[in-house]
């Protein structure tokens, strides 16, 4: 009746898009990152509303773990501590298997590249060794922008910046902290 669509014009074009999104449980509209926006802006949503839009935010590509949102019983908060150690025993693990990988074929390969050059020692670790560590952000770059011409340079985008704030904080840190004051 006359009620009904009073007040579907009284909603603000982002309500009506929101309450489409909530009656189809499709939300391949928003970003992934406003799921918790959207509760603070819409109220809180039920479990089987962030379910279906943790499946399918990003145009339908949802997000890494929607287990985390979409378990019957647990609460999100939960499962979030449960999964915690095992994934950051696999990030440990990485990184041991990159830099046991970097020893054993990336050093040896500078170290004859710069002997073949007749490069000193600290010369070769300044120039080689950076030309190689920002080779691969540079071949990543370029494969996500040729591969994805829509969106491909979002991802070039962070991946440099990412890679510039590693750089920044952990790497400086780490140096920082670990150099002598008498130096």
């Amino acid at each position: 009746g006359p009620s009904s669509s009073s007040s579907s014009s009284s909603l603000s074009s982002s309500e009506r898009h929101f309450h489409t999104a909530t009656q189809s449980r499709n939300f391949a509209a928003y970003s992934c990152e406003s799921l918790n926006d959207l509760t603070t802006v819409h109220g809180p949503l039920s479990r089987d509303l962030q379910c279906a839009f943790a499946r399918t935010c990003n145009d339908g590509d949802g997000i890494f773990a929607p287990i985390v949102y979409c378990h019957p019983t647990l609460s999100t908060r939960t499962l979030l501590i449960l999964l915690s150690p095992p994934l950051l025993l696999f990030l440990t693990v990485l990184f041991r298997i990159l830099g046991s990988t970097a020893e054993e074929f990336f050093s040896p390969g500078l170290e004859m590249f710069s002997l073949k050059m007749g490069l000193p020692e600290r010369f070769a670790g300044v120039t080689l060794l950076a030309l190689g560590n920002g080779a691969t952000d540079v071949a990543s770059t370029v494969n996500a922008i040729l591969d994805d011409r829509k969106r491909g340079y979002l991802m070039a985008l962070g991946e440099l910046t990412g890679a510039a704030m590693v750089a920044s904080t952990l790497i400086v840190g780490s140096v920082v902290y670990v150099a002598d004051d008498g130096a």
